[in-house]
């Protein structure tokens, strides 16, 4: 329906009557009807044009259609007729062949179309390929039941009992595996801003000792963090990881992938799905691949996220605020000592064209320009000073580093415990600070 039916009111009117979700749609996302996408740029319904620092809640890393990509989707929805009757195609073979090449742990790979599917099928064929039922898990992997044990506000407790949260804490962990053992798997997401590479080496070595397979969560950082993955960078070897954001730059896909051994635990288990022979996905992720193949784009969204990062502390340091962007450039946190001021914050950004979120990932896209980051920033000290006047906050100017590195730290864990679900002992221990310089 076109853009000219209705102003963007009605359109939210007619979301909240007949789709929308106050909590996970208007809530905790960013509310706002849109219409159309290009690179970073956005309009919604009224045809207000945005800029997107989120690349689509990470899905595309090139930027929203991007052109290489839907080039390839439209060629081949033509060639292909876009599905067909077997689950088997030459584009779906072809694509595991480049993920066996690009992730060394990736010797077979199965395809779904989401996150939460791959989550889900990754910890079922750890279950049938050990035979033990108990998973451990730490961050989000989706919205199925088996992981919402420890999300009491997004549904019903009891619904999994052998799925237990460890809370990115490697103490619990050790207690939960030596009380619930046998352990099928660990399943965890790198909170790569929170956690460095030092932790996820240690979490592998504690799920060895305890016998259970490893799954790393990459649907987020497979493509965003590094080249080969989270799990190359830091040094892991694990049993299974699971791939979907970046995969196809927006189209819908996912995959499983690991070890040959644990993934043929699929002969004794089903894990099909209808969708298994739409080929369009599979030429977006092709195309997506070769686009992202020569590290231009992932090095591009670097240098637009440290470019971002810098702005934005700048903005902080001005107004005396405690408040701090920081991390891995391709992904990166915004934390503010008071919550109420960060939200406030983000929402005076939405009214001057920016999308961001408090307590959402920052992920700039790789089409995002110099020009763009720069009007945010700019943006960013208007936005600040309503947001102050509008929680009637303030704050001492912080000249004391040591006092800094505290109310940061203090930061980190209300955030880590109510984002992600760390606990505070495991931020204590693991968590650097943020170089304010």
């Amino acid at each position: 329906m076109s853009q000219s039916a209705g102003t963007h009111g009605d359109f939210l009117d007619r979301a909240r009557r007949f789709t929308a979700s106050e909590t996970w749609d208007l809530d905790r996302r960013l509310p706002l009807v849109l219409d159309r996408a290009n690179g970073a740029q956005v309009w919604d319904a009224a045809g207000r044009r945005y800029v997107d620092f989120t690349s689509c809640s990470g899905a595309a890393p090139l930027g929203a259609g991007h052109r290489p990509v839907t080039d390839r989707i439209v060629a081949e929805l033509s060639r292909s007729g876009g599905i067909l009757p077997g689950p088997l195609s030459t584009l779906r073979v072809e694509l595991a062949e480049r993920l066996a090449a690009l992730f060394p742990v990736a010797e077979r790979s199965v395809f779904f179309r989401t996150g939460s599917c791959a989550t889900t099928a990754a910890v079922r064929l750890a279950r049938v390929h050990t035979g033990a039922d108990t998973v451990l898990t730490s961050g989000y992997h989706g919205w199925h039941d088996w992981h919402l044990q420890d999300r009491a506000p997004m549904g019903l407790p009891g619904r999994d009992p052998q799925s237990t949260d460890f809370r990115y804490d490697l103490d619990l962990l050790d207690e939960l595996a030596t009380r619930r053992g046998p352990i099928a798997a660990v399943i965890v997401t790198p909170e790569v801003n929170f956690f460095p590479e030092e932790y996820a080496r240690a979490l592998e070595a504690a799920v060895r000792r305890h016998g259970a397979l490893l799954i790393v969560d990459e649907v987020m950082t497979g493509f965003r963090y590094a080249a080969g993955g989270y799990h190359a960078a830091a040094g892991l070897s694990p049993d299974l990881i699971t791939l979907s954001k970046g995969l196809a730059n927006g189209t819908a896909l996912s995959a499983v992938a690991g070890r040959a051994e644990v993934m043929n635990a699929s002969e004794h288990t089903y894990l099909g799905n209808t969708y298994q022979r739409e080929v369009t996905p599979f030429a977006a992720a092709l195309a997506t691949l070769d686009a992202l193949a020569d590290g231009t784009a992932l090095a591009r969204t670097r240098a637009v996220g440290d470019r971002l990062i810098r702005g934005l502390n700048e903005v902080f340091a001005r107004h005396c605020t405690a408040a701090w962007a920081f991390a891995h450039p391709t992904m990166f946190d915004v934390l503010f000592e008071d919550s109420a001021l960060g939200h406030a914050f983000c929402r005076q950004m939405w009214s001057r064209g920016f999308l961001m979120q408090y307590g959402g990932r920052f992920m700039p896209s790789a089409a995002t320009s110099d020009e763009d980051v720069d009007a945010a920033v700019a943006a960013a000290d208007a936005a600040l000073t309503a947001a102050l006047e509008e929680t009637d906050a303030r704050y001492d100017e912080l000249a004391d580093r040591g006092r800094r590195d505290g109310d940061i730290l203090a930061a980190a864990g209300r955030f880590a415990e109510e984002r992600f679900v760390a606990t505070r002992n495991a931020v204590e221990k693991w968590f650097s600070g943020v170089d304010t310089r």
